[in-house]
């Protein structure tokens, strides 16, 4: 018998999901703004405080987001 490939099932992270909000914004996006856009697309949050998780998102990834105004940010 043939073995068959099981289809992997992608994972969306919060990181890929951000990065779809701030390019469909086309303007800079305040982290609770995000975080209450990841909610209304059903992003599950694993953590009591979801905007803490979008925050700490941008703050590990400054490859990917800029700091445009005060809790503000944009795509690079």
């Amino acid at each position: 018998m043939k073995k068959t490939k099981k289809k992997e099932k992608k994972r969306i992270t919060i990181k890929m999901m951000m990065i779809d909000i701030l390019k469909r914004s086309k303007t800079p996006l305040h982290y609770r703004e995000i975080t209450k856009r990841l909610i209304a697309r059903g992003y599950k949050f694993h953590r009591k405080e979801p905007e803490r998780s979008v925050y700490i998102t941008i703050k590990r990834n400054p490859q990917l987001f800029k700091k445009v105004k005060p809790a503000t940010f944009a795509l690079k």
